[in-house]
């Protein structure tokens, strides 16, 4: 059993440097997002007040659908995984992934402040329950998946630039069971986020 585990770690573990650089990406995002609701001008402010109203409204009434939601998660996560995955095996286009992961951070960020603008203090613990721990989980994932693109695409350019080759089967079998585990993990921040969630968010207004 031992064996079976330390070599699944071997093909899943990540490299530190990339995996920090994609992590500071993220904390740039949501801090940018955070920011941008301010230089926002006021119909811009209203129309996010007015998302996140209706978004509120529709848990409090027991008219959020949940199946739905599940679907367009899954849609959309799974999606996002395959773009990534498609993108760092072209190489040069694997820059358009350190797009992706700021712009999945900003939203985080931009989410995050429109809810305390929509609701204030009550707003901060809302947003914390939108946002914790799914999203979180997800924007890590995809940070994890990214990193490895990363490191395979600068791989392969310098492979090519010194004339070397690479061993394409040995990051075949990493990428596959990389891809395997985020997939798996997607899917069950996906359940969390489509049902658990919005229950809690309920549960939350009614009491404030």
């Amino acid at each position: 059993m031992k064996k079976i585990m330390d070599k699944l770690f071997n093909l899943v573990r990540f490299d530190k440097r990339y995996v920090l650089f994609c992590l500071i990406l993220v904390i740039l995002g949501i801090a940018c997002g955070s920011i941008f609701i301010v230089i926002l001008n006021g119909s811009d402010k209203s129309l996010a007040i007015e998302y996140i109203e209706t978004f509120v409204d529709t848990i409090k009434n027991n008219s959020f659908n949940y199946i739905d939601t599940l679907k367009n998660t899954l849609i959309i996560n799974y999606l996002v995984i395959f773009i990534i995955s498609i993108l760092g095996f072209t190489y040069f286009l694997t820059p358009i992934n350190i797009l992706i992961l700021f712009y999945k951070a900003f939203v985080i960020g931009f989410s995050l402040s429109s809810f305390i603008l929509t609701y204030k203090i009550k707003g901060l613990l809302l947003s914390i329950i939108y946002i914790f721990p799914h999203l979180i989980i997800n924007i890590l994932l995809f940070s994890l998946l990214i990193a490895f693109t990363l490191k395979l695409s600068l791989k392969m350019i310098n492979s090519i630039i010194r004339k070397k080759e690479v061993n394409m089967r040995v990051y075949f079998n990493k990428y596959l069971y990389t891809g395997l585990f985020i997939f798996i993990a997607l899917t069950i921040s996906s359940l969390y986020e489509s049902f658990i969630a919005p229950y809690l968010l309920k549960l939350v207004v009614n009491i404030l």
